[in-house]
Protein backbone atom coordinates (compact mmCIF):
# COMPACT_ATOMS: atom_id res chain seq x y z
CA UNK A 1 0.00 0.00 0.00
CA UNK A 2 1.38 3.49 -0.84
CA UNK A 3 2.26 5.52 2.18
CA UNK A 4 -0.55 8.27 1.22
CA UNK A 5 -3.30 5.27 1.37
CA UNK A 6 -1.57 4.27 4.92
CA UNK A 7 -1.93 7.56 5.98
CA UNK A 8 -5.42 7.88 5.29
CA UNK A 9 -5.98 4.44 6.75
CA UNK A 10 -4.58 5.48 10.01
CA UNK A 11 -6.89 8.90 9.72
CA UNK A 12 -10.20 7.23 9.26
CA UNK A 13 -10.11 4.51 11.83
CA UNK A 14 -10.42 7.30 14.43
CA UNK A 15 -12.03 10.26 12.36
CA UNK A 16 -15.11 10.31 9.69
CA UNK A 17 -13.08 11.69 6.44
CA UNK A 18 -15.62 13.43 3.25
CA UNK A 19 -15.70 11.38 0.31
CA UNK A 20 -14.79 15.27 -1.53
CA UNK A 21 -11.43 15.27 0.75
CA UNK A 22 -10.14 11.46 -0.20
CA UNK A 23 -11.02 11.90 -3.67
CA UNK A 24 -9.08 15.65 -3.78
CA UNK A 25 -6.12 14.25 -1.93
CA UNK A 26 -5.77 10.99 -4.07
CA UNK A 27 -6.10 13.78 -7.17
CA UNK A 28 -3.29 16.29 -5.12
CA UNK A 29 -1.04 13.81 -3.26
CA UNK A 30 1.38 11.04 -5.15
CA UNK A 31 1.29 7.84 -4.04
CA UNK A 32 4.56 8.85 -1.65
CA UNK A 33 3.05 12.47 -0.77
CA UNK A 34 1.96 12.22 3.24
CA UNK A 35 2.71 15.27 4.31
CA UNK A 36 0.71 16.51 1.03
CA UNK A 37 -2.28 14.47 2.22
CA UNK A 38 -1.92 15.56 6.19
CA UNK A 39 -2.08 19.57 5.26
CA UNK A 40 -5.22 19.12 3.23
CA UNK A 41 -6.48 17.11 6.32
CA UNK A 42 -5.11 19.23 8.21
CA UNK A 43 -7.01 22.60 6.50
CA UNK A 44 -10.05 20.50 5.86
CA UNK A 45 -10.85 18.40 9.05
CA UNK A 46 -11.83 20.67 12.19
CA UNK A 47 -9.36 20.80 15.11
CA UNK A 48 -6.93 18.61 12.91
CA UNK A 49 -3.53 20.34 13.43
CA UNK A 50 0.43 19.05 12.28
CA UNK A 51 2.50 18.59 14.87
CA UNK A 52 6.31 18.53 14.76
CA UNK A 53 8.38 15.97 16.31
CA UNK A 54 11.33 17.40 18.56
CA UNK A 55 14.28 15.48 17.84
CA UNK A 56 16.65 16.17 20.97
CA UNK A 57 20.52 15.40 20.31
CA UNK A 58 22.74 13.24 22.59
CA UNK A 59 23.21 15.75 24.95
CA UNK A 60 19.68 17.39 25.22
CA UNK A 61 18.56 13.98 26.19
CA UNK A 62 21.13 13.52 28.84
CA UNK A 63 20.70 16.93 30.82
CA UNK A 64 16.54 16.46 30.70
CA UNK A 65 15.12 17.15 33.52
CA UNK A 66 11.27 16.56 34.30
CA UNK A 67 9.33 19.26 34.29
CA UNK A 68 7.02 19.67 37.59
CA UNK A 69 3.59 18.86 37.29
CA UNK A 70 2.45 21.37 40.27
CA UNK A 71 3.25 25.23 40.46
CA UNK A 72 2.15 25.95 43.89
CA UNK A 73 1.31 24.13 47.19
CA UNK A 74 -0.05 26.43 49.65
CA UNK A 75 -1.22 25.57 52.96
CA UNK A 76 -3.72 28.77 53.88
CA UNK A 77 -4.85 29.51 57.61
CA UNK A 78 -8.07 27.73 57.74
CA UNK A 79 -5.78 24.55 57.28
CA UNK A 80 -6.97 24.29 53.46
CA UNK A 81 -3.92 22.86 51.25
CA UNK A 82 -3.64 24.66 47.92
CA UNK A 83 -2.47 22.28 45.13
CA UNK A 84 -2.10 24.20 41.59
CA UNK A 85 -2.15 21.24 39.25
CA UNK A 86 -0.92 22.90 35.52
CA UNK A 87 0.07 19.62 33.50
CA UNK A 88 -0.45 16.50 33.75
CA UNK A 89 3.84 15.28 33.46
CA UNK A 90 5.13 11.97 34.14
CA UNK A 91 5.40 12.55 37.82
CA UNK A 92 2.22 14.30 38.52
CA UNK A 93 0.09 11.55 40.78
CA UNK A 94 3.95 11.31 42.99
CA UNK A 95 3.87 14.95 43.19
CA UNK A 96 0.28 15.48 44.28
CA UNK A 97 0.39 12.45 46.85
CA UNK A 98 3.88 13.95 48.46
CA UNK A 99 2.29 17.70 48.79
CA UNK A 100 -0.76 15.94 50.70
CA UNK A 101 1.42 13.42 52.84
CA UNK A 102 3.88 16.39 53.62
CA UNK A 103 1.04 18.90 54.67
CA UNK A 104 -2.16 16.35 55.59
CA UNK A 105 -5.44 18.87 54.91
CA UNK A 106 -8.54 19.00 56.03
CA UNK A 107 -9.66 20.46 52.93
CA UNK A 108 -7.57 20.20 49.72
CA UNK A 109 -8.22 23.13 46.90
CA UNK A 110 -7.21 21.25 43.40
CA UNK A 111 -6.68 24.54 41.02
CA UNK A 112 -6.97 23.27 37.68
CA UNK A 113 -7.49 26.89 35.97
CA UNK A 114 -4.52 27.30 34.00
CA UNK A 115 -4.46 23.25 33.35
CA UNK A 116 -5.45 22.52 29.59
CA UNK A 117 -4.92 19.09 29.50
CA UNK A 118 -3.06 16.64 28.65
CA UNK A 119 -1.64 12.71 29.35
CA UNK A 120 -4.81 10.81 29.38
CA UNK A 121 -3.50 8.18 31.43
CA UNK A 122 -1.82 10.31 33.71
CA UNK A 123 -4.99 12.43 34.09
CA UNK A 124 -6.58 8.67 35.42
CA UNK A 125 -3.23 8.19 37.47
CA UNK A 126 -3.94 11.34 39.45
CA UNK A 127 -7.96 11.14 39.30
CA UNK A 128 -7.17 7.73 40.92
CA UNK A 129 -5.78 9.14 44.19
CA UNK A 130 -8.36 10.58 44.79
CA UNK A 131 -11.18 7.75 43.98
CA UNK A 132 -9.14 4.84 44.16
CA UNK A 133 -10.08 2.09 41.45
CA UNK A 134 -12.94 2.61 39.42
CA UNK A 135 -14.37 0.02 36.65
CA UNK A 136 -16.41 2.27 34.20
CA UNK A 137 -15.64 5.58 35.02
CA UNK A 138 -15.21 6.91 31.69
CA UNK A 139 -16.77 5.72 28.26
CA UNK A 140 -15.08 6.42 25.06
CA UNK A 141 -17.34 6.55 22.24
CA UNK A 142 -15.05 6.19 18.77
CA UNK A 143 -16.07 4.62 15.24
CA UNK A 144 -16.33 1.11 16.21
CA UNK A 145 -18.37 1.61 19.30
CA UNK A 146 -18.25 2.39 22.86
CA UNK A 147 -15.63 1.42 25.27
CA UNK A 148 -15.50 2.03 29.17
CA UNK A 149 -11.71 2.96 30.73
CA UNK A 150 -11.00 2.17 34.45
CA UNK A 151 -9.45 4.03 36.69
CA UNK A 152 -6.49 2.05 38.23
CA UNK A 153 -5.46 1.20 40.94
CA UNK A 154 -3.82 4.41 42.55
CA UNK A 155 -0.02 5.31 43.44
CA UNK A 156 -1.27 5.31 46.90
CA UNK A 157 -4.86 6.33 48.05
CA UNK A 158 -4.30 10.02 50.46
CA UNK A 159 -7.64 10.27 52.60
CA UNK A 160 -10.59 11.39 52.42
CA UNK A 161 -11.46 15.11 52.64
CA UNK A 162 -13.34 17.81 51.35
CA UNK A 163 -12.11 18.92 47.41
CA UNK A 164 -12.64 22.34 45.87
CA UNK A 165 -11.98 22.15 42.25
CA UNK A 166 -11.38 25.24 40.83
CA UNK A 167 -11.85 25.80 37.08
CA UNK A 168 -12.38 28.07 34.13
CA UNK A 169 -12.19 28.73 30.52
CA UNK A 170 -8.56 27.82 30.21
CA UNK A 171 -9.23 24.27 31.82
CA UNK A 172 -9.98 21.85 28.88
CA UNK A 173 -9.45 18.46 27.77
CA UNK A 174 -8.13 16.22 30.33
CA UNK A 175 -8.40 18.53 32.95
CA UNK A 176 -11.83 18.78 32.39
CA UNK A 177 -12.33 15.30 32.93
CA UNK A 178 -10.40 15.04 36.38
CA UNK A 179 -13.18 17.44 37.27
CA UNK A 180 -15.70 15.72 36.45
CA UNK A 181 -14.30 12.54 37.64
CA UNK A 182 -13.82 14.25 40.91
CA UNK A 183 -16.83 15.65 41.06
CA UNK A 184 -18.79 12.21 40.28
CA UNK A 185 -17.13 9.98 42.54
CA UNK A 186 -15.12 11.71 45.11
CA UNK A 187 -18.12 14.53 46.53
CA UNK A 188 -16.26 17.43 44.89
CA UNK A 189 -17.34 20.78 44.38
CA UNK A 190 -16.56 22.53 41.39
CA UNK A 191 -15.66 26.42 42.15
CA UNK A 192 -15.29 29.40 38.75
CA UNK A 193 -16.79 29.25 35.87
CA UNK A 194 -17.29 27.14 32.68
CA UNK A 195 -15.13 25.18 31.47
CA UNK A 196 -13.70 25.02 27.74
CA UNK A 197 -15.49 21.77 26.58
CA UNK A 198 -13.22 20.47 25.15
CA UNK A 199 -14.85 16.54 25.14
CA UNK A 200 -12.90 14.77 22.73
CA UNK A 201 -9.30 12.59 22.55
CA UNK A 202 -6.92 13.83 19.86
CA UNK A 203 -4.54 11.11 18.32
CA UNK A 204 -1.43 11.77 17.04
CA UNK A 205 -0.51 9.85 13.20
CA UNK A 206 2.77 9.68 12.59
CA UNK A 207 2.96 11.64 8.32
CA UNK A 208 6.89 11.24 8.64
CA UNK A 209 10.38 11.61 10.21
CA UNK A 210 9.18 15.28 11.05
CA UNK A 211 5.90 15.37 11.48
CA UNK A 212 2.33 14.13 13.71
CA UNK A 213 -0.44 14.39 12.05
CA UNK A 214 -3.02 15.37 15.40
CA UNK A 215 -6.79 14.90 14.64
CA UNK A 216 -9.65 14.55 16.96
CA UNK A 217 -10.80 11.00 17.57
CA UNK A 218 -13.39 9.34 20.29
CA UNK A 219 -15.71 11.82 22.46
CA UNK A 220 -15.35 11.37 25.89
CA UNK A 221 -17.91 11.03 28.70
CA UNK A 222 -18.25 10.64 32.58
CA UNK A 223 -21.14 8.67 32.91
CA UNK A 224 -23.28 11.44 35.03
CA UNK A 225 -21.54 14.72 34.06
CA UNK A 226 -21.95 16.62 31.01
CA UNK A 227 -18.55 17.65 29.19
CA UNK A 228 -19.97 18.73 25.70
CA UNK A 229 -20.05 22.83 25.97
CA UNK A 230 -17.99 22.66 29.26
CA UNK A 231 -18.64 21.20 33.03
CA UNK A 232 -20.77 23.79 34.72
CA UNK A 233 -19.49 24.56 38.19
CA UNK A 234 -21.15 24.57 41.57
CA UNK A 235 -20.62 27.66 42.84
CA UNK A 236 -19.66 30.47 40.07
CA UNK A 237 -17.46 33.20 40.53
CA UNK A 238 -15.30 35.16 38.26
CA UNK A 239 -12.79 33.40 36.23
CA UNK A 240 -9.36 33.40 38.09
CA UNK A 241 -10.62 34.87 41.67
CA UNK A 242 -9.90 32.92 44.55
CA UNK A 243 -13.31 31.39 46.16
Amino acid sequence: MAPRDRLLGAVARHAALPAALGAEIERRCPAAGTRCAADLIAESLPAARLVRVSHPDTDTIRRARTVPSLSAVERRSDRALVVVLDRFGRTADREIADAVAAQPPERLVLDLRGNSGGDFDRMRRVASLFTGPREGAIRLLGREGASDVALPAPLRFIGEFEIDVLIGPGTASSAEVLAALLRRHAGARLIGARTLGKDWLTRLVPVDHDWRLAIPAERIEVPGETLARGLVPDIEVAPMVEP
